[in-house]
């Protein structure tokens, strides 16, 4: 709305003398005022993000209600320091009264409000006092400043209160921080209920709102307001989402002692105070995972999910090395053209401990056809690794599994097949494949398997019973057969 309000002739502020405001700040513009007061905070040159967000801090008008605005900022891009010098520019020109500062939780709102705090005494904002002349209000979840500036704290993790100050309604709400990678479907959902009950509702005729967060994870708020599954704030400008480095390109390579990192290729730095040298050390320092999600907004698979399917690195098969450990882990299923899905993974473990993920089969056989598969895999296998292969085979609990598994273990005895009773949670399974994952330790040789292979990772979760998980249960087995730290029981041929 600011930029629509100044196209139709509106003045920024009313003039001087109808607010009260200090004259000294009235007139500044947002840039000649950061310069004049607060240079030792913000020192280096604006991102497009920053330019925005000040532009529609500096157009709020007494008595305009504008459109809310959605800012998605990478982490370690200025985020909160922004809307904190922001919060001190609305004192100064009193184009706001009452700021209620919203976060996940208390504490965090509380920080948010004592930082704005150390701002205001910076620039020699006094507090108010009351009759006797003591401070009203100064806080760690509230200010009250001399000019009639208010903020208070509200963390979402608190009970559902009335937000008012005296007469004071909110007339500027700004939500920073509200979403964690830790919450759960139920905590948004009890989030989301406190700000469209109890906060929102509780703001003036006016009320500006302010969103400013990273994406974090798939199902945040912040996501949903960008993708449109968010039911509130429907009138809110076109969310401005920037991420740390536009096309973003990087590689995993050995630093000269054994030990991999990563390093950035190419791409172009949003912001000089995030440059490439840095988002390359933040990369290495926070895990290529969290640095996706947190600056450059690639949340899918974020909450939840078990496997970041971006940490996998691609090879020709070419390019394999040679091979300390081979395994070939199976499930089974057998419902010929329909139902769960028979898959075989073959690992391979190299000296250096990355894992290899050589080859897949996959297909919905009836149980004869899928001894027939097994068998032919076995061969193909013995024909390019010779007999280093281990066969692993599931055995399901129970007599027909035990039935079952005396079959397999007659049909492939010349594969000296490993048969393991299946036990324990299927996370539990793959934790160890996922922690090799997601650290880069994994490696995918081409084939036309990749896509599913990848699918499927990308998509199972902790939290859901029933999922499709014939990939992961087969490639679990598999690197928990060939693991680093597994000691491996010599099979003779």
């Amino acid at each position: 709305m600011g930029r629509a309000a100044r196209a139709a002739g509106e003045s920024r502020c009313p003039p001087a003398h109808e607010t009260g405001y200090p004259l000294k700040d009235a007139d500044l513009e947002w840039r000649v005022w950061i310069e004049k007061w607060f240079r030792h905070v913000a020192d280096l040159p604006f991102a497009a993000r920053h330019v925005r967000f000040w532009e529609w801090i500096e157009a709020l008008t007494p008595g305009v209600k504008p459109r809310p605005a959605i800012f998605i900022w990478p982490r370690g891009g200025g985020k909160s320091t922004s809307v904190e010098l922001g919060a001190a520019f609305m004192c100064g020109r009193l184009s706001r009264r009452y700021l209620l500062y919203v976060s996940g939780t208390q504490e965090q709102a509380e920080k948010h409000v004592q930082a704005v705090a150390s701002l205001l005494e910076t620039r020699g904002v006094g507090r108010s006092l009351n009759v006797y002349g003591t401070s009203k209000g100064w806080r760690r979840q509230e200010i009250r400043t001399e000019n009639g500036f208010n903020v208070s704290a509200y963390g979402l993790d608190t009970a559902a209160r009335g937000v008012k100050l005296d007469q004071f309604r909110p007339d500027v709400i700004c939500l920073d921080d509200v979403d964690t990678q830790d919450d759960s479907p139920k905590t948004v959902q009890k989030k989301i209920e406190a700000i469209t009950t109890a906060i929102l509702p509780a703001g003036s005729a006016d009320c500006a709102v302010l969103f400013v967060q990273n994406k974090v994870h798939e199902d945040s708020i912040a996501t949903m307001l960008c993708d449109g599954r968010a039911d509130f704030l429907h009138d809110r400008e076109q969310p401005f989402v920037e991420p740390a480095v536009k096309d973003l390109h990087y590689e995993r390579v050995d630093r000269g002692d054994g030990h991999k990192v990563y390093r950035i290729t190419g791409g172009e730095p949003t912001w000089e105070g995030q440059d490439l040298l840095t988002c390359q050390a933040q990369i290495n320092e926070w895990g290529l995972r969290a640095f996706l999600q947190e600056a450059q907004h690639e949340v899918e698979g974020g909450a939840g999910y078990v496997f970041d399917v971006n940490a996998l690195q691609v090879c020709r098969c070419a390019d394999v090395p040679a091979l300390v450990r081979l395994c070939r882990a199976w499930d089974l299923a057998a419902t010929e053209g329909g139902g769960d899905w028979t898959v075989g993974v073959l690992m391979g473990l190299a000296a250096n401990d990355t894992v290899y993920v050589l080859d897949m089969a996959r297909g919905q056989w009836g149980s004869h056809n899928v001894r027939i598969q097994i068998g032919q895999a076995c061969l193909r296998d013995r024909a390019r690794w010779g007999n280093r292969v281990r066969l692993h085979l599931p055995q399901d609990p129970g007599q027909a599994g035990k039935d079952q598994a005396e079959q397999l273990r007659r049909a492939f005895a010349a594969y000296r097949p490993v048969i393991e009773v299946v036990s324990g949670d299927k996370v539990t399974r793959a934790a160890g494949l996922a922690d090799a994952l997601n650290s880069g330790n994994v490696t995918l040789v081409e084939g036309d398997w990749n896509q599913a292979f990848r699918e499927e990772l990308k998509k199972f979760r902790a939290d859901v019973a029933d999922q499709r998980d014939d990939i992961v249960d087969a490639a679990s087995d598999a690197y928990n057969e060939i693991a680093p730290d597994r000691e491996i029981k010599v099979i003779r041929f």
